[in-house]
This record gives C-alpha cells, structure tokens and sequence, in this order.
C-alpha cells in the first residue's frame, strides 16, 4: 500500500472526495433520492411502517414472486441474512409467502396488496423525482445516464424489474440509483478493506461522510440519516477506539465537540478515494471512459444543483441561508415552509 503523506491526504480529502470522485456523487444522490422517497412515503401516502432497509426487497421482488435463494443470491447476501431482513419486511406487511407450483414443500416471496401499493406510490414518486433531477441538468442527460447506469445494472446482474409484468417499461434513473448504490457501497468496501482497513464497517459511513474541513457534528449526522444520536455516538465511538477519529472543543460552543480525523483517519480517506478510482475504472470496462465521464458529470451537477456539497455553515459559523432554506423547505414541504416565512416575517414587524 502507497503511503500518502498529510499535504496529499488533505487534497484527496477536500478535493477530489467532493468534487471529482464518481461514487461520492452516485452515493450522495442516491441518499437524496431516498430521502426524499421516504419521507413522502410515509407523510403523504400512509407507509408508517416503511423503514429504508425494505427497499431493495420491495423492488426486486416487483410483481414477480421469488424465491429466498435467489433474492439472496442478488443482493450478495446469505440466506439467513436474507430471511431475517425478509420477517422484517413481512411483519409491515408488505410481503407474503405463498406456496411453490413447483414445489410443495417451498415457498416464494411476493408482494402484498400494501406492498404493491407502495411500489406503484415508489414508481411515481421516483418518475416526480427524475423530472425535478431534469429540471437541474436537462432531459437529455438524464436519459443518458439512465441508459449508461442500465449497462451496468444489468452486467452486475443487480436484478433489473423493468420486465416483471411482461411490458417494456421505461428507464428511470431514480429506479436504478438505489441498487447501483448499494452495490458501490459494499465495492468501495471492499476494495479499502484491502488496502489496510480490515475492521472497516458499512455504518462508519454515516459519520465519516459527513466530516469536513471543520469537523463533523453528531446532531448534524443524525439528522442526515434519520437516526438516534445515541446510534451516531456508538459509531463514533467504535471509529475512536479504532484510531479514526478524536474529539475537540467545538469553536463554536465550548460546551459541545466536534469529531476530527486523526492521521489514521485521514489515510483511511485517501485509500476510499483510491478505492473510488479503482471502481471508477471498473465501470469504464463496461460503459468506456467517455460514459464514465458523462455519467459523473451529470451526477456532479445534480449534487451540487442539490446542495448536497455545502455544510449549512463554513468554519466561522457563518450561516449559509440559501442552503439552510433548501434544507428546510425539504423538511418542511410547501406548506410548512410558507408558515414559517410567514412567521419569520410577523417576527420581523414585532422587533420594528
């Protein structure tokens, strides 16, 4: 392994990571995209039970019944694995089993009517989701980059459904970026492990992602993934254990820390970047260099268009209010965003 010294690792860190590096843009979109989806899911259309995990086995089952090795075999996972994230999804009620035509004593998964209520409330919110992605970049290469992310979808073998009901259905970005990031996910993974970091888990992703120039803050990172700040704690902590990260005062209020990479830390993230490379160059076996290019290009402009590249204040503590009212009208929606102007602005003729 090539040891990076600090003048090179911060580059990778606060360069390359954010404004070059293909996965970043495919995983930081893709966690947008199911952001979003979630939270119309269960706020307008009555998924209360939903959680993010169910995804993949909602999608891949789509309107065809299948049976528990070969959705295991899919998503790269063992069976028991599998059938434990299954009961998961069956006690929402989105999954049933029924008995195999082919053999009694099997059984093959299927939706239930509330499952395939919530995939056809997916498919829609998705297609609302890829015009809003159009409306940044263009239509044009949003049909581009779903038909170059479809090669690859489908040399990975990562279970296209576009065919479950037998019609030719058309491609939609958002429909394939979750499992295009899954799978980058666990590559990335698996490749930086190689490179020294055997005791790398999945879930340290949640922190440090979201660590910057200036640090990262556990209230801050909770609320991105929807989580506890006590799940975030755990993860920080095992990362601290582990040598990655350490804890100093928060410049912006003593009473608070932030989390901070170590040396340690900081190489972890150059060997993700070159690991980014490495899978960057995977995918340009399949589409070429030139749709590799393409592709990131127009992920790169949705992450940006999106705000997905800025903290919400720079290292002074200057509040950036054009990214902080584009998180909040994401929280809020359209009408709660309207209340609090309106309620900013009531506050606003008070103090007069």
């Amino acid at each position: 392994m090539i040891t990076l010294s600090t003048k090179h690792v911060e580059t990778a860190l606060h360069s390359s990571r954010y404004r070059h590096d293909f996965s970043q843009h495919l995983l930081g979109v893709a966690r947008y995209l199911q952001t979003c989806m979630m939270d119309t899911l269960q706020k307008e259309c009555g998924h209360g039970d939903l959680r993010l995990g169910f995804a993949p086995y909602i999608t891949l089952i789509g309107e065809n019944d299948k049976r528990l090795t070969d959705l295991a075999e899919i998503l790269g996972i063992s069976r028991q694995a599998c059938n434990q994230a299954v009961k998961q999804v069956e006690a929402a009620g989105y999954i049933e089993r029924r008995a195999d035509p082919s053999d009694g004593r099997a059984k093959r998964l299927a939706l239930s009517p509330a499952g395939l209520r919530l995939r056809r409330d997916g498919m829609r919110i998705v297609a609302r989701l890829d015009k809003q992605f159009a409306l940044i970049v263009g239509e044009e290469r949003i049909a581009d980059t779903s038909e170059c992310l479809r090669t690859i979808y489908r040399h990975l073998s990562l279970g296209l459904t576009e065919h479950d009901s037998g019609v030719e259905t058309p491609i939609i970005m958002g429909g394939l970026l979750p499992r295009l990031s899954d799978y980058t996910l666990q590559r990335l993974m698996e490749l930086t492990r190689k490179k020294g970091h055997p005791e790398l888990k999945v879930s340290f992703e949640q922190v440090l992602t979201h660590i910057g120039p200036s640090g990262g803050r556990i209230q801050q990172m909770a609320a991105s993934h929807d989580v506890s700040k006590q799940a975030i704690s755990v993860i920080a902590m095992e990362l601290e254990v582990l040598g990655y990260l350490q804890r100093d005062p928060d410049p912006l209020d003593a009473r608070q820390i932030v989390l901070t990479l170590t040396p340690h830390g900081k190489q972890l993230i150059a060997d993700s970047v070159a690991s980014g490379r490495e899978l960057e160059h995977e995918f340009a076996t399949i589409i070429g260099k030139a749709g590799v290019k393409r592709v990131n290009d127009t992920l790169r402009d949705l992450f940006d268009g999106l705000g997905l590249k800025q903290e919400s204040f720079d290292s002074k503590g200057h509040a950036d209010l054009r990214l902080l009212a584009h998180q909040l009208q994401q929280q809020l929606g359209e009408q709660g965003s309207q209340e609090l102007a309106r309620l900013l602005l009531s506050q606003q003729d008070s103090a007069r």
